[in-house]
């Protein structure tokens, strides 16, 4: 079996030979350690190391399992994070969120920021390895996802700075902080069936559904109580869906938010949501 063996069986499936290549090569790197300059220097996996990658390529194409859960393991700003079906797999359109707090927080000496709905836990760890000063609270409601963030955060070396624990939103929040991010379920239940099978039968329920018609249930939530746990002039920034932007505006409107900014994703949708406490 050479690598255009491999490649055939994506495109069987009616795959794209970019798409094809790149998670052949992303599966190869996290299993085995290879890159393609390896394989350009002569490199060759062994039997053992084709009959394996044959095992999760076989998943991916007939069970439609997302890559990522295969091998354990994706990227999220140009760094490394382990998930498991207990975490919603890491988005280029959060990498937005990082950036927009970054810029926010930057004349703050010691920023300290509450992230609700940890998942791997890749945005606060991120925003700590980008800020050295930084120190951050993560919650969520599901024990499984803070254990894979926690494995995150050893794996990151920032378990000194970012704290993970239990908690339905605000429940056991006793803090302050300079920002409040989330990156909440958003896609109303009612969509499900419109989504790709990696998705609506991979990635976990309570990272994806609201249970509303719009999907706002947990902006809604978060923002009715956030002005309590942001110090004055702090920030609160989500990421946002389709058509959610101008009801989320609305809602921090009317709890006293002020210069809201709104930053679009690579295909100019509304999918970043950042706004002040008056």
């Amino acid at each position: 079996m050479n690598g255009s063996f491999f490649i055939q069986q994506y495109l069987d499936k009616g795959f794209e030979l970019s798409d094809a290549q790149s998670e052949i090569d992303f599966a190869i790197e996290i299993l085995f350690g290879y890159s393609a300059k390896d394989f350009i220097l002569g490199k060759k996996l062994s039997e053992k190391e084709k009959n394996r990658l044959q095992e999760i390529i076989f998943e991916r194409l007939e069970k439609k399992c997302p890559i990522q859960q295969l091998v354990g393991n994706a990227y999220f700003f140009g760094r490394k994070f382990y998930v498991t079906k207990d975490t919603l797999i890491p988005r280029p359109e959060t990498e937005i969120l990082i950036v927009e707090i970054l810029k926010h927080i930057k004349n703050i000496d010691t920023p300290k920021i509450l992230d609700i709905g940890s998942g791997t836990g890749c945005i606060p760890i991120t925003l700590a390895l980008e800020n050295k000063n930084l120190l951050a609270d993560s919650v969520d409601i599901s024990e499984k996802a803070i254990e894979v963030a926690k494995k995150n955060s050893n794996l990151h070396k920032v378990e000194n700075r970012v704290n993970f624990f239990k908690s339905d939103l605000f429940k056991n929040v006793n803090d302050s902080y300079n920002l409040i991010v989330s990156n909440p379920p958003y896609i109303p239940i009612k969509d499900k069936n419109t989504l790709q099978t990696e998705v609506k039968d991979f990635d976990p329920a309570l990272a994806l559904f609201a249970y509303d018609e719009q999907g706002i249930e947990f902006y809604e939530r978060i923002i009715n109580s956030a002005s309590k746990y942001i110090e004055k002039n702090g920030f609160i920034c989500f990421e946002i869906g389709i058509n959610q932007s101008t009801i989320v505006t609305k809602l921090l409107y009317n709890n006293n938010f002020k210069n809201i900014e709104i930053t679009k994703d690579l295909n100019n949708i509304d999918r970043v949501i950042i706004a002040q406490k008056t």
